[in-house]
């Protein structure tokens, strides 16, 4: 009886989660990674491995429905994992790398894992203030610095180009390390700095960290930090929530889609 309650949580925490992603392509380290750890006992770098696993098995069933319904913006796209790529593979490595240096270190491995938890406490809570900051600064002064941006970009090839990479590395470096960054990061960089429509972004968003979370958890696998039948179960609750969440995503308008 206990795992049975124990596979419903996981399956319905996955239902919510997926829900939220194909909606806003945000969810997949944000919401994930707290409810591994709080729910769910887990270290923080299992954490982050199980939360790219799930978040990988969710965002490319959501990044294929955005395919069919042509929302995502390809050309961006490659440019962002140019850059992200490279750095989602070094930063993975890295960080499973160290860890394993470590095993025959408890405490050693215990103050890593702790200050591993502080940073991405210290990273949701500054990327929320962000999101926060970012929908209520003004509308006016909001559209007067993103059209300096995006003309800016559209004027100059190589620097939108330059940006898009470097921003990718950014992103990807994130999700490597913590899960988070391929929705509640990379969705506001593509619509202030790109001028990428509501629904775009989220398809963008979504089509980029598929490949990411792919590829930072099969480092994380190498490493043996990965809980494989949580974040499976969690996905097959996300196979019933992410494509609702897509659904509705076309329904809403892009205003009200931004503040969710």
């Amino acid at each position: 009886m206990i795992v049975f309650w124990s596979i419903l949580m996981k399956a319905v925490t996955g239902l919510v989660i997926g829900f939220s992603i194909g909606m806003t392509g945000i969810g997949g380290g944000i919401l994930v990674l707290p409810a591994l750890v709080i729910l769910f006992g887990m270290s923080p770098t299992m954490a982050v491995g199980t939360a790219n696993l799930y978040a990988f098995l969710t965002k490319i069933y959501a990044a294929y429905h955005h395919w069919q319904q042509k929302t995502i913006a390809v050309r961006i796209c490659t440019c962002f994992l140019a850059g992200a790529v490279p750095a989602t593979l070094v930063v993975a490595y890295t960080i499973n790398w160290y860890v394993g240096t470590l095993t025959s270190d408890p405490v050693a491995q215990s103050d890593m894992q702790d200050g591993l938890k502080q940073f991405i406490g210290a990273l949701i809570l500054v990327t929320a203030v962000f999101i926060l900051w970012d929908f209520n600064v003004k509308r006016k002064q909001k559209e007067e610095t993103t059209t300096a941006l995006q003309t800016a970009m559209q004027r100059n090839d190589y620097r939108q180009i330059t940006v898009a990479i470097t921003l990718g590395a950014m992103v990807g470096g994130l999700i490597a390390a913590t899960s988070v960054g391929g929705g509640v990061v990379l969705i506001p960089l593509l619509i202030i700095v790109f001028g990428l429509s509501p629904v775009l972004t989220v398809g963008s968003s979504i089509f980029i960290g598929s490949i990411l979370t792919f590829l930072s958890s099969a480092v994380y696998a190498t490493g043996d930090q990965l809980d494989w039948t949580t974040g499976v179960i969690m996905a097959a609750g996300a196979f019933v929530g992410v494509p609702l969440g897509t659904r509705m995503s076309k329904k809403i308008k892009g205003m009200t889609l931004q503040f969710i």
